[in-house]
């Protein structure tokens, strides 16, 4: 879920803006019509229409950063954000430190910084409201990667033309996949405790084994009758409540896991005899992913022998595209944790099979509702089929956000020790373009374009400089990581005989005797082959000599090592 954005400062300034420009545009007759239609202080809007400038625009000076400092700063965490690595909040600091103290010097004398303040960060953001702070959710490298415009468009192609050749309703649409439960796990969540206490545990009873269950939905929001998978031998009868509903199925297997023969014979006695439509000439659409034991010949042959038509979902790509990853194995999980929270509050010791069935079976009653259900078919873009629904998730580059208005203020004039060789004082890059720039607008006699184009360039020479020390910095960090890459040395095995604690000093001994029993073996070898190389050479020089002497035709025998 996407972090609403503060817009305390850009609510008032964007109405600020609208307000002068409806103004100019004679949409109402006063200023003070105008202050009433966007809610502003009439005060406010005089002042600004009159030339002044924001407050915040005005303390732009006061910043630890400049303007185009922090615009650079907001694009480097745009592209982290977008390639899946978000800066941590000391990250941001650190890189701001970064900038400041490798801007450009004028002068050979560096300025006196002090450090970045507590309340910087908060600052900053109050100023650049699409920067937010978030608990990150992590997700493996080649999902990340897996989603693109591209991969998408061809999903999307293909669910397209299906929907269009066959005309699917709801009700014949299903999405197939399975999910692994660790009995006694739990997950992290809100509670209520004593801070007196000083305590913020939970206790878990820890994973005991393995159960995969085999869900099914459709379009309509309707859940199939689901397949347990426990990891047995033999199935055993005790392990099922008395009120279970009749059409649940279950099954074993040696490590709890699906197999290829579970996905046949979930496809042949749970749905088929559940989604099996009156007119056989009516297909169905099962959506799958591409795990191996959902394309196997037995169930291929048998979808297309009872009008099943099989769409199989782009590798990677279930987290976004698939409707029960998408808004019901979410809610079963936590459903589920919250009966195991309560089962451990009442009993330490291990959950039972029966207990876990028991506990599902209400779990599954609160997560597979109509809503959820259809939320998920609705997010990922397929019921009603809606592919911008998925497209406008995907990250797009950021777009450069244009430079605000501002008015020139008054400052102090320009510092012609600048044009020396050696400036008595020191002078940043910073101060200096910001004192140009000023001297620039307060002359009459330079052309308009001309002050702009000096701005641009300015402003432009900042950011450069901005992105060049965030580079530099990251590319010290990833030459550092290859460096303790190749100085690491390879480890050695070595029999511990025993003993089971070792020192430093005594692992480096014991490596250091095995490397040279290692090498002195090594010589051995080396000379043993050499002087298996020597007799094959004058055995291959005698045969040759023999052949040469018996040969009476063009007939040349070559001998061959073996």
């Amino acid at each position: 879920m996407n972090a609403p954005i503060r817009d305390s400062y850009a609510f008032c300034e964007s109405k600020v803006q609208e307000a002068i420009s409806a103004y100019n545009s004679k949409q109402y007759k006063s200023i003070r019509a105008t202050a009433n239609a966007f809610s502003l202080p009439e005060s406010t809007l005089r002042k600004r229409m009159a030339g002044r400038i924001s407050r915040s625009h005005a303390h732009e000076y006061r910043q630890s950063l400049s303007p185009a400092e922090e615009k650079t700063l907001v694009r480097w965490i745009s592209q982290l954000t977008i390639t899946g690595f978000p800066a941590s909040p000391a990250l941001v600091v650190e890189i701001a430190e970064e900038i400041r103290h490798h801007r450009i010097q004028i002068s050979k004398i560096p300025p006196s910084l002090h450090p970045l303040g507590k309340g910087w960060l908060d600052r900053f953001r109050t100023r650049h409201p699409q920067i937010q702070g978030i608990w990150t959710r992590q997700i493996e490298g080649v999902r990340h990667d897996a989603i693109s415009v591209a991969a998408l468009n061809t999903w999307f192609d293909a669910v397209t033309e299906l929907f269009l050749q066959h005309q699917y309703p709801a009700e014949r649409i299903y999405n197939m996949d399975e999910s692994g439960f660790a009995i006694g796990a739990s997950q992290s969540s809100r509670a209520l405790v004593n801070i007196r206490e000083r305590s913020s545990w939970k206790i878990i009873k820890g994973r005991q084994e393995w159960i995969t269950a085999i869900e099914c939905v459709s379009a309509a929001g309707v859940a199939l009758p689901p397949l347990l998978i426990f990891k047995a031998l033999h199935t055993n009868t005790a392990w099922i409540p008395a009120d279970t509903p009749r059409d649940w199925r279950f099954s074993t297997s040696r490590s709890g896991w699906t197999s290829d023969s579970h996905a046949h014979e979930w496809l042949t006695t749970v749905f088929e005899p559940s989604t099996q439509p009156s007119n056989p000439a009516h297909r169905r659409l099962l959506i799958m992913d591409g795990h191996g034991s959902h394309i196997t010949a037995n169930v291929i042959s048998f979808c297309m022998e009872k009008a099943i038509d099989l769409l199989i979902l782009p590798p990677h790509t279930s987290h976004v595209l698939q409707p029960l990853d998408v808004s019901v194995f979410a809610p079963l999980k936590r459903a589920l944790a919250a009966e195991t929270d309560k089962a451990s509050r009442l009993d330490p010791g291990r959950i039972q099979r029966v207990e876990w069935v028991t506990m599902y079976i209400r779990a599954r009653a609160e997560a597979f509702t109509s809503t959820n259900i259809q939320s998920g078919w609705k997010a990922t873009g397929l019921m009603p089929l809606s592919p911008i629904t998925v497209l406008s998730k995907v990250q797009a580059a950021p777009t450069p956000e244009a430079l605000p208005p501002s008015t020139p203020r008054q400052t102090k004039c320009l510092d012609l020790t600048l044009l020396h060789t050696s400036p008595p004082d020191g002078s940043e890059l910073r101060q200096a373009n910001a004192v140009f720039n000023l001297q620039l607008c307060n002359t009459e006699s330079v052309p308009s374009p001309a002050k702009r184009y000096a701005q641009r360039m300015t402003h432009a020479l900042e950011v450069a400089q901005s992105e060049l020390i965030t580079l530099r910095k990251e590319l010290a960090e990833q030459r550092k990581l290859l460096q303790a890459r190749k100085v690491r040395k390879k480890g050695k095995r070595v029999a511990l005989k025993g003993k089971f604690v070792f020192s430093t000093q005594e692992v480096l001994d014991i490596a250091r005797t095995a490397e040279q029993g290692t090498a002195a073996k090594n010589s051995r070898k080396r000379r043993h082959a050499h002087s298996l190389d020597t007799e094959l050479g004058e055995i291959e020089e005698r045969v040759l000599e023999n052949v040469s002497s018996n040969s009476e035709g063009d007939c040349i025998y070559v001998a061959t090592r073996t």
